[in-house]
């Protein structure tokens, strides 16, 4: 499951980077968006490569990967389409962190049912 995050966590460092090495840092709306879920996917799937408390959070994994789905609609969201390199960096991308994070979910150990409350007895 690490190498999985640690996956998603080199696409988010590619969104942070992205706008600048594609040159579409004058489209705010696009690099502002971009920026902000590479830095969501760096720090979540980055903390779960890095730490066995973290990669037990199933909720890492849920907002890893409703960030792969924001990533695969935003092109159409957004209105870049029309720029292919730009929409298929963020919808192939996009789906690769879902699939990651979806993966690394399924292999979350599920913990024990929690215990029985105490009955009160009068």
């Amino acid at each position: 499951m690490v190498w999985r995050n640690v996956v998603n966590a080199l696409i988010g460092i590619w969104f942070i980077i992205s706008p600048v090495v594609l040159g579409y840092s004058v489209r705010s709306g696009q690099m502002v968006t971009t920026i902000i879920g590479g830095i969501i996917l760096l720090v979540l799937a980055g903390s779960a490569a890095l730490a066995d408390e973290a990669r037990g959070a199933s909720w890492i994994q849920y907002i890893t990967g409703l960030v792969g789905i924001w990533f695969i609609f935003a092109p159409w969201v957004l209105s870049f389409v029309n720029r292919p390199g730009e929409f298929w960096m963020s919808f192939i991308l996009g789906i690769i962190a879902l699939v990651l994070s979806a993966w690394s979910l399924a292999s979350v150990p599920r913990t024990a049912e929690p215990p029985a409350k105490p009955q009160m007895h009068s």
